[in-house]
C-alpha cells in the first residue's frame, strides 16, 4: 500500500459540491456495466421462468432462461473487484445482497435440471414424476429473486432505492418480456389484454416512485426533466411504456408475430435504460457522502466515507 501522506489527497466534500454547483465534472457513482447486465439478464430468465408454466414446453425457451442466467451470473462475478471471492461473498450472511446470489445461483440450478429433463437420459424411476414440478420450483424461486433484486439495494446510504414499489415493479417488468418473449411462438388473443394490465400496473408503480423520488432525491428528479440526463429518462419512458401501450393497442386488433417481437425488444431496451437511471440516482448525492480511495492506481478504484 502506498504512503497516504506522499500521494494527493481526495478533494473534500465541500470543493466537490463547489465543482458541481458550478457544472463542472466530479468524480461520482457511475453505472456499474456488469451489474446492469446481471439485473437485466437475469430478469430475461426470471420472466421466461414464471410464464413457463402457461405455456407448452419447450426446450428452446428453457434454454434461453437457463443462457440468460448464466451469462448474467458471470457478469455479476466480474462485478467484483476479486472475483475469486465470489463463494465467500455469497456466504456472507451480514449483506443484503446475499439472498440475491443465492436464489439467482438456485434459479440457475434449476433452470438447468429442467432443460437436462428434455434429454433422453436414463433417469431414475423415481425421478421421473418429480420433473413435471421443476416448472413450478422455477416459476416459485423466479418470484423470490425479483422481490429480492428489489430488496437487496435498500441501503440507508441510498435513500432513492429504499421503496417497497421496487419488488413490484420488477415483477410486472419480467413478466411483460416473458410474455412477450412465448407470445411470438405462441400467440393468443388473451395476451393484449395481460399487456395492457401490465402496462397499467409499470405506470402506476412509476407515478408512485416519483413521488418518493421528490422526497429522497430531488436534485435527481430536476435533473431527468431538464438537464443532461433528460435524453435517457425520455428514451426510458417511451421503450418501456409509451410504445409497449401503443403495440398493445395495435395487437387488439393484429395479432401479428413482429408486433410481440417489437414489444418485447422494446421491453428489453426499457429494462436496459432502466438500470441505467437506477444507478444514477445517487450521483448528485454521492460524491457528498464518500471520497475517492487514495490508491488511485488500483484496477477497481472503490469509495471510502468522507
Amino acid at each position: 500500500m502506498d504512503d497516504p501522506f506522499i500521494k494527493h489527497l481526495p478533494k473534500p466534500a465541500y470543493l466537490r459540491l463547489l465543482a458541481y454547483q458550478k457544472g463542472e465534472k466530479v468524480d461520482s457513482y457511475q453505472a456499474d456495466w456488469p451489474l446492469v447486465l446481471f439485473i437485466s439478464l437475469s430478469r430475461i430468465a426470471a420472466g421466461l421462468a414464471l410464464i413457463y408454466i402457461f405455456f407448452p414446453e419447450s426446450a428452446l425457451w428453457s434454454g434461453v432462461s437457463l443462457g440468460s442466467m448464466i451469462v448474467a451470473t458471470l457478469a455479476s462475478i466480474t462485478h467484483l473487484a476479486a472475483p475469486r471471492r465470489f463463494l465467500t461473498m455469497a456466504i456472507n450472511n451480514r449483506s443484503c445482497l446475499t439472498w440475491e446470489i443465492r436464489l439467482a445461483g438456485a434459479l440457475g440450478s434449476f433452470l438447468g435440471l429442467q432443460l437436462l429433463a428434455w434429454l433422453p437420459l436414463p433417469w431414475p424411476e423415481w425421478l421421473l414424476p418429480w420433473r413435471l414440478y421443476l416448472p413450478w420450483v422455477n416459476a416459485s424461486l423466479s418470484l423470490l429473486f425479483l422481490f429480492s433484486t428489489g430488496w437487496a439495494y435498500r441501503f440507508e446510504t441510498h435513500p432513492a432505492w429504499r421503496s417497497a414499489l421496487l419488488p413490484f415493479y420488477y415483477l410486472a417488468s419480467a413478466l411483460a418480456v416473458g410474455l412477450g418473449l412465448r407470445s411470438i411462438q405462441s400467440p393468443s388473443p388473451a395476451t393484449p389484454f395481460f399487456f395492457a394490465g401490465l402496462m397499467l400496473g409499470k405506470s402506476l408503480f412509476l407515478a408512485f416512485y416519483r413521488n418518493h423520488l421528490k422526497t429522497t432525491s430531488p436534485a435527481f428528479l430536476r435533473g431527468i426533466v431538464s438537464g443532461k440526463e433528460r435524453g435517457v429518462f425520455l428514451a426510458f419512458l417511451w421503450t418501456d411504456l409509451f410504445l409497449p401501450v401503443l403495440l398493445t393497442l395495435v395487437l387488439f386488433s393484429i395479432g401479428r408475430p413482429i408486433l410481440y417481437s417489437l414489444f418485447t425488444a422494446s421491453c428489453l431496451a426499457g429494462i436496459f435504460l432502466e438500470r441505467i437511471l437506477f444507478f444514477w440516482l445517487e450521483k448528485p448525492v454521492f460524491f457528498l457522502s464518500f471520497m475517492e480511495n487514495p490508491e488511485s492506481h488500483v484496477k477497481h478504484s472503490y469509495w471510502i466515507r468522507g
